[in-house]
């Protein structure tokens, strides 16, 4: 007897035929990237669109009202960050998404860090270490030893990530873990520097205890004989005489001269000239891109001119009223240098600075 094997029913089949239909829905809405319904589209693109438009009425204030919007304008910044699109879009979707502080623009911008422009690549670097992600820490190793490139304005590509490197090692568990073990390493060195001299003093103690030991009978005591000082004598002081102030009666009658009051052009104090910063970038604490920067600005910050360099190269600077909360100058001051590309031009004279 032989049994045949039977097909299944249709009734059977389209349950199964229901379940693939529903993964392959589940799997097209994971791909999906996710958009908050609170924030128009339009206005998400026409943000983005300003970006790299610099006649656009939004240019601006784009990367400020991207930041603004929050996590919801990811997705739509990582769409710009590729080789297709103009560098300064590229350049400005990365400094917003590094604003914003969402882990879900790290992916993109460790691939914008291949970007053939280095100004961008610079600008991905510093997004990636404010976002803090240790995912970036591989590319972000290899492009402080390999990116030979320099932005527009003189600034190291390699150097910056380096920079963001040091930012990455301090917040990552295995940074803290190294700083554990360092702190363990110069505990146990302290601790056998102690036992150490523990040991040396205890073997002083000893010698000198063996030495000074008396006996009696046997040990004979050298006799302290105390030094003497004759006094000297004592001179008595001879009184002088405090010398006599004359008077002149002609002048002791003229009142005292009134000071002069100063103009009042000599008492104010120099007139101060602000502008705006046009591009993020570092603060320096000579005019040079050759040290280490002792700050940074935000795109839109209020800056006070001081001072100039004799070609007009660099300007020294101050912050503002008005600036971004990530903004800083560390100096001891509070001022540094910034170069003429990056900022607005001062509405008037500044003082030369060598």
């Amino acid at each position: 007897m032989t049994t045949e094997r039977q097909n299944p029913s249709e009734s059977e089949s389209k349950p199964t035929a229901a379940l693939q239909r529903f993964t392959r829905r589940m799997d097209v809405t994971r791909q999906t990237p996710s958009h908050d319904p609170r924030v128009p589209r339009e206005q998400l693109a026409a943000l983005v669109e300003a970006l790299g438009n610099s006649e656009h009425p939004l240019h601006a204030n784009a990367v400020d009202e991207l930041v603004a919007i929050g996590p919801a304008a990811v997705p739509a910044l990582c769409n710009v960050l590729n080789a297709k699109q103009a560098w300064l879009s590229s350049y400005r979707a990365a400094e917003a998404a590094g604003r914003i502080g969402d882990g879900g623009a790290t992916g993109a911008l460790i691939q914008t860090l291949k970007h053939p422009n280095s100004n961008v690549r610079w600008s991905a670097v510093r997004a990636l270490a404010q976002i803090g992600d240790v995912r970036a820490l591989l590319e972000l190793r290899r492009v402080a030893q390999n990116d030979q490139g320099r932005t527009s304005w003189g600034e190291s590509v390699a150097d910056a990530a380096q920079s963001a490197l040091s930012q990455l090692g301090q917040r990552s568990v295995w940074g803290q873990s190294i700083e554990l073990i360092k702190t363990a390493v110069v505990a146990v060195m302290m601790i056998l520097s102690l036992a150490l001299a523990f040991s040396v003093v205890s073997t002083l103690r000893d010698e000198l205890d063996r030495f000074g030991r008396v006996i009696p009978g046997q040990t004979q005591l050298p006799a302290l004989t105390l030094p003497t000082v004759a006094p000297e004598p004592t001179v008595a002081p001879v009184p002088t005489m405090a010398p006599a102030v004359v008077v002149d009666p002609t002048t002791a009658s003229e009142p005292a001269a009134e000071p002069e009051p100063q103009p009042a052009g000599e008492a104010a104090e120099l007139a101060t000239f602000t502008g705006t910063v046009l591009q993020g970038a570092n603060i320096r604490p000579f005019p040079s891109t050759d040290n280490q920067p002792v700050g940074l600005v935000a795109t839109g910050d209020e800056i006070v001119f001081l001072a100039r360099t004799p070609g007009n190269d660099w300007y020294l600077i101050r912050l503002g009223a008005q600036h971004s909360d990530q903004s800083r100058i560390e100096s001891a001051d509070g001022t540094g240098w910034i170069s003429e590309a990056l900022v607005t031009v001062p509405a008037g004279e500044l003082p030369i600075r060598e």
